[in-house]
């Protein structure tokens, strides 16, 4: 029932992914069938290779990828050592007690020592840890810990806000609820960080 995707024969690693399509299409083929639906109707007889294809290729990529390199470039002598904040970066997670998504925003804010990184790299290691079965409180500090590694800054602080669907549409039915973690390491302020926030969006 697996759909065969179009695969570089010359890529053993694309090889290794087409196995994990094929073999994910098969199971849950299987979880149609248990379910009672028909696998021959025309709208659902591709379902089982469209879930694999998305698992495999974009909400579990981050577990058959290599983490991004992170750009820095140095400070020179003249240039403030103060705070890096970058707010509002979207990302989705799959949550991995129910595999119902979790999506929302992170502030990634950094004390910098005597590198800056490029403004799209803190997003990038963002999706990284997001594409994968995950809790909001390991992503949080998973992010925290490999910025704060490959930076080598002084301090690195981590907020996430997020609305976890396995609320919204199962058990307690809260939609309107939402979750916010933090992560701290090395020399930064949480307050400072707050109060710039609040003060720019003034």
């Amino acid at each position: 029932m697996s759909k065969v995707y179009n695969v570089n024969l010359e890529n053993p690693s694309e090889l290794v992914l087409e196995g994990k399509r094929q073999r994910i299409a098969g199971h849950f083929a299987n979880i149609i069938e248990e379910l009672g639906l028909d696998l021959t109707d025309p709208s659902i007889k591709d379902t089982p290779a469209r879930v694999a294809k998305m698992l495999v290729n974009e909400t579990c990529n981050g577990l058959f990828s290599e983490p991004p390199v992170i750009t820095t470039f140095p400070l020179d002598e003249n240039t403030s050592r103060e705070l890096v904040i970058i707010e509002n970066i979207p990302f989705s997670s799959l949550c991995e007690h129910h595999f119902q998504p979790f999506i929302g925003t992170a502030t990634i804010a950094y004390l910098p020592n005597d590198r800056v990184m490029g403004l799209s790299k803190g997003a990038r290691v963002l999706d990284y840890f997001a594409s994968r079965p995950q809790i909001q409180e390991r992503l949080t500090n998973e992010v925290a810990q490999y910025l704060f590694k490959h930076l080598n800054a002084k301090g690195v602080f981590i907020m996430i806000h997020a609305e976890h669907f396995c609320m919204k549409v199962r058990g307690v039915k809260k939609h309107n609820s939402s979750t916010i973690t933090t992560a701290i390491l090395g020399e930064i302020n949480k307050t400072e960080v707050l109060s710039s926030i609040q003060l720019a969006r003034k």
